[in-house]
């Protein structure tokens, strides 16, 4: 193995008392424990269900043609805190299912490419303004929270305004499955609220990286370089430029001076983006990547997209784990939303009217038990 610093990715299926789990029966206390090491040493303290939440719709209209039809929403949840959000969604449909991503609603930041993608295979999608909530920018660690009770980092807050989007959706008699998909830093918090609810039948962080479906402590780029954190994301780098975003816990897991290698550190991080992964199974888990999107870790995110694969075995949901690889760079473009519609289309059990013969499709040459000799 040619990990200089890491020794290998941590064995999912050991637990709290330090055994290994033999049955199906013991996963759900799994996923519980896992839902505390990513409290304790990533996002900080998951918010939990809303107490109260008003909606008042503010903007109704038809779009495409009378085909689908848009609405805008101003939510305020337990009478504290208010969140804008917007949905698009098939008129003429019944138990449809909703994508909610975790992007911007404002409509200088809607896609159009994607709105079609979605309208035309039969979903809806959902969008709301995360930054009401926590800043994405700030100066120092004091300043991170616009809201002091809330005590998580701006990750697990923008995943927890996914969850409350849920709540509002699941309100309406003709929604369906949920789905919860991002990008980038969206694609991490995308991952969180995956995590912690229940609710969202397909988790889909895109382009995620470290801190998200990308391993923390195995890097790689398409030349085949390993280890190579000037091109990718380390957890030391991360928590350098946003310290805001996780837990203060986070940070000690990387190194502090520039550039911020891979340090003995890491090996003491008891989770990597395989658990992450796998603590939403036995739901769905989808993600893509771009083979030039290095700094995201491509090969970490495969990587751990087949250890997590043995989890999704041992479930006896071996088809609910899904990658995908398409050329390009760091995007969610139209050739992502293909592929995503088209996993969630299987997984469903829905018509496949997008079909996307390569997903599931590998790009790194990976050995997997070089890394997880558990496997």
């Amino acid at each position: 193995m040619e990990a200089k610093y890491c020794v290998y990715l941590p064995d999912p299926f050991i637990n709290r008392s330090g055994k290994r789990i033999e049955n199906r029966e013991e996963w759900e206390e799994q996923v519980a424990l896992f839902r505390e090491l990513t409290q304790k040493y990533m996002y900080g303290k998951w918010p939990g269900a809303a107490q109260s939440l008003k909606a008042e719709i503010t903007m109704s209209q038809p779009e495409y043609g009378g085909r689908a039809h848009r609405e805008r929403i101003n939510l305020l949840i337990n009478d504290r805190y208010p969140l804008e959000m917007e949905w698009i969604y098939p008129t003429e449909a019944e138990d449809f299912p909703v994508i909610v991503n975790n992007a911007s609603c404002r409509k200088e930041s809607r896609s159009p490419v994607e709105e079609k993608v979605v309208v035309e295979a039969g979903y809806g999608i959902a969008t709301f303004e995360r930054k009401m909530i926590m800043p994405d920018h700030v100066i120092n660690w004091e300043e991170k929270q616009k809201y002091p009770e809330l005590a998580c980092g701006t990750i697990m807050a923008w995943g927890w305004c996914q969850s409350i989007v849920a709540d509002y959706l699941k309100s309406r008699k003709e929604v369906g499955e949920l789905i919860a998909t991002g990008h980038s830093r969206c694609g991490k918090a995308a991952l969180c609220a995956g995590i912690f609810d229940d609710r969202f039948a397909v988790v889909a962080p895109m382009g995620s990286g470290c801190g998200g479906a990308g391993s923390a402590r195995f890097l790689g780029t398409a030349d085949g370089k390993r280890q190579d954190e000037a091109h990718c994301e380390t957890i030391g780098a991360l928590v350098k430029n946003f310290p805001h975003w996780f837990s203060e816990a986070y940070g000690e897991f990387g190194t502090k001076q520039e550039p911020y290698p891979l340090g003995d550190e890491v090996n003491y991080f008891p989770l990597d983006a395989h658990i992450l992964r796998a603590a939403c199974a036995p739901r769905a888990v989808f993600c893509s990547e771009g083979t030039d999107d290095f700094w995201a870790n491509g090969f970490g995110t495969q990587l751990a997209y087949e250890a997590a694969q043995k989890v999704f075995d041992f479930l006896e949901v071996p088809q609910k784990n899904g990658f995908h690889v398409r050329p390009g760079g760091h995007a969610f473009n139209e050739h992502d939303w293909l592929s995503l519609i088209d996993f969630c289309d299987l997984v469903l059990g829905r018509e496949r009217k997008m079909m996307h013969d390569d997903t599931g499709t590998k790009f790194f040459d990976i050995k997997l038990a070089d890394y997880a000799p558990w496997a």
